[in-house]
Parts: structure tokens; sequence; C-alpha cells
């Protein structure tokens, strides 16, 4: 079963409650890096928990694209808002099978380090949690923060092996 969520614009990031912010440093290239995250290539490998990833809107894919991800405990329908290959990459949250936000953004922003060759990946979760998760926030946010470190920190290996 789906729950709609509030579709959100990029001035979402501004207004936010609540934020998770993860910072890696990447030896691969921004637009190898982006690519990984755009494309969803070999996702299984560093993305915590992934399960499948279907586009649901036809190529070539930019603003406005849509796909939906599944991990093991709830899937996801993503809208994107951002779509500058090796600078930003942001998408809206626009329904999830719990209920456990009621809007959510994720913007990743692409840094060259060292003329170009290396990356520093921003990767910002911007969300308002539900009413019914209030209670348990603070332990909900512990479990999320957890899964999305581990997958910038997977990514980060995996696009140093897969250049």
């Amino acid at each position: 079963m789906w729950f709609r969520t509030t579709p959100s614009d990029l001035l979402y990031v501004d207004s936010a409650p609540q934020r998770i912010a993860n910072v890696v440093t990447i030896d691969a290239k921004p637009e190898r890096v982006f690519d990984l995250f755009a494309t969803g290539e070999r996702q299984e490998a560093w993305f915590q928990d992934f399960v499948a990833c279907r586009w649901t809107s036809p190529e070539p894919h930019a603003v406005g694209t849509t796909r939906e991800i599944e991990l093991k405990t709830l899937t996801v329908k993503e809208r994107f808002l951002a779509w500058d290959r090796g600078q930003r990459l942001a998408f809206s949250i626009d329904g999830i099978t719990l209920p456990i936000v009621k809007q959510m953004l994720e913007d990743l922003r692409f840094e060259p380090l060292d003329g170009g060759r290396r990356t520093r990946l921003v990767w910002h979760v911007f969300y308002t949690p539900a009413l019914v998760m209030v209670p348990v926030h603070g332990a909900a946010r512990a479990v999320f923060s957890q899964m999305f470190r581990r997958s910038a920190e997977k990514l980060q290996r995996f696009a140093e092996h897969h250049p």
C-alpha cells in the first residue's frame, strides 16, 4: 500500500525541520560518482538494504524523471528536482509504503577536488516525520542516519574500486 507524502521542491531544504548529513571524499571523478547514484548502477553493492530500482519515466532521465526504489523494509517513489551531471542530484519522495515521513527530499552535491580527480560528496536528507513517528523519532532517526552513513561509505569504496 502506498502512502502519499507532500511533494517537495528545492526550497524545502530551507524549511525542513529535520536533516541528516553525510560527507565523504571519494577517489573518483564527480561525473562518475554522480552516474553511480543517478543510474543506480550496482546499487545492491553500495546502498544498504537495496532490493530494486524501477524507472517509471522513459529515457533520457533528467529533472521530472520518476523511479521507485525498493528496500528490504519499504519502497519510495522518487521525482527528480535537480539533475546536473557531476554537480547536483536532488529528488522528492512523493510516495512511501510505510507512513514514516510526511515530506522528504534528498539533495546530493558532487564537489570536485584535486582538479576534478576526486569528489567530495555531500548527501543531505531533509524530512518531516509523520505524526505516528514523532514518539519514536529519535530511534528511527538513528536507524536511518546509520543506513545513509553506511551507504555513503559503501558508495565511496565501490566507486574507488570501479572507476
